[in-house]
Order: C-alpha cells, then sequence, then structure tokens
C-alpha cells in the first residue's frame, strides 16, 4: 500500500508530465517475470522529438529514514537507470536532505515539492548516456500499455473501474 505522501508526490508528478507531451507511469518495474526484478517509483518520458524523447526516471522519498537507506545502496536504481537520459531523487519535504550532503551521486539529480505545491529543482540532473532500452524493458512497458486498467487509484483510494462490455 502506497502512503498518502507517496501518493500526492506521484499525483503531482503526473500532473507536471502529463499527456499529451509526455507519458507517465508510477510504480514502473524494469522486467516481467523475473527478468529484471528492479523498479522506478515513476518514470516519464517526452513524447515530442522536437523535444528529444527523454527517458526520465524517479525514485520517491517521503522521509530522512529512506533517504538515508538509499544512498547506503546507491547502485539499486541502476538497472532502471541505465535507460534514463535522467534520474531524479524526488522528495516532500525540504528536511529530508540536508544542504551539506555531499553523498549524493554527480549523476542524480534533485527535486523537492514546496509548500505551495509546486516542484523546485535543487539539482539539477546531468544529462545521462543510456543503453539502448532491451526487451526486458520492452516487454515490462508493453504489459502496462496492454492493460486494461481495472482499477485506479484517485487521491490514494482504489476503485474498480467499470469495463466497457457490461453496462447496466
Amino acid at each position: 500500500m502506497i502512503s498518502k505522501k507517496t501518493q500526492n508526490l506521484i499525483d503531482k508528478l503526473r500532473e507536471k508530465y502529463s499527456y499529451p507531451r509526455k507519458a507517465f507511469i508510477s510504480e514502473f518495474r524494469g522486467g516481467t517475470g523475473w527478468a529484471r526484478e528492479s523498479r522506478a517509483d515513476a518514470i516519464a518520458m517526452d513524447l515530442w522529438p522536437s523535444k528529444g524523447l527523454e527517458l526520465i526516471g524517479f525514485e520517491l522519498k517521503t522521509s530522512r529514514q529512506d533517504w538515508l537507506k538509499e544512498l547506503k545502496n546507491k547502485d539499486k536504481c541502476e538497472p532502471i537507470k541505465q535507460f534514463c537520459d535522467r534520474w531524479y531523487v524526488v522528495y516532500d519535504e525540504q528536511r529530508i536532505v540536508r544542504d551539506w550532503e555531499d553523498k549524493i551521486p554527480e549523476d542524480w539529480g534533485l527535486m523537492y515539492l514546496d509548500y505551495n505545491g509546486e516542484f523546485c529543482i535543487k539539482k539539477e540532473a546531468p544529462k545521462l548516456k543510456p543503453e539502448p532500452i532491451d526487451r526486458v524493458f520492452l516487454a515490462s512497458l508493453m504489459r502496462i500499455a496492454s492493460n486494461s486498467f481495472d482499477e485506479i487509484i484517485i487521491n490514494g483510494r482504489k476503485y474498480q473501474a467499470i469495463p466497457k462490455n457490461k453496462t447496466n
């Protein structure tokens, strides 16, 4: 179950990286089956070639403890980050990441949600040199694209969608 704080970050990112210019997927697994068990809290892709078709990965943090745990295992994001053009750690309170911390990998960007509900870039994510997307990654994207979405989440609550072929 996703916490309300995490769901809020996901909702705000979904607004920022919204269709038709961008595609946004939360809780993205890097593959299907046992091929790749890694996951990203979210990914977004710019859909306009004129804007570079960038794929951005996001790791969300809603507590200082979770942030420190991430810093101890910096390579955890690599199975998905390797395919991304940029990688951001996104957090909801400025106190989670301290200004003086120098343990932050150079290839991570930092973005936080301010008190007005707007994202602020604390550290710009540098342009990475992504690997070509492999079939394991593509299979996960295709699974999501093929899903009939029989449930939706609104403000952290799950609702059952009414199938198109079942009307009363």
